[in-house]
């Protein structure tokens, strides 16, 4: 994955926010959270350390279902990037992704914003 646009595996596509933000880049899940999701997405920030990310924001927005597998997948991404101090923000609803990460004790794990464009500007 390059720094020069997006980009897009079978299950994430990766969007460059350096214009708007350095080191920034947006994350989105294309369709439903399985297996082979969390490693495209581990993969993909992997792939985007080696460009200076400071900040993933992952795009939770969509229809697909926030269940178990998304939510151990968002687990696992916020406990490495916190061990790389690299920041997290999640976009998506307090309904369909806030209530499951509260139901499952994580919820102080990340700062949850209803869209991308206020996941983005918030400091």
């Amino acid at each position: 994955m390059t720094d020069q646009g997006s980009s897009v595996t079978q299950s994430v596509l990766v969007e460059p926010l350096d214009h708007l933000r350095p080191g920034a880049r947006l994350l989105r899940p294309c369709g439903p959270f399985h297996a082979r999701t969390g490693i495209e997405l581990m993969a993909a920030i992997d792939g985007q350390r080696a460009h200076g990310l400071d900040l993933l924001i992952l795009d939770l927005t969509g229809p697909a279902v926030f269940g178990p597998v998304a939510l151990q997948i968002v687990v696992q991404i916020a406990t490495e990037l916190r061990r790389v101090e690299v920041g997290l923000r999640l976009a998506g609803s307090e309904q369909a992704v806030g209530w499951p990460l509260t139901v499952a004790g994580v919820r102080s794990l990340f700062t949850l914003h209803d869209t991308v464009g206020e996941a983005l500007r918030a400091r």
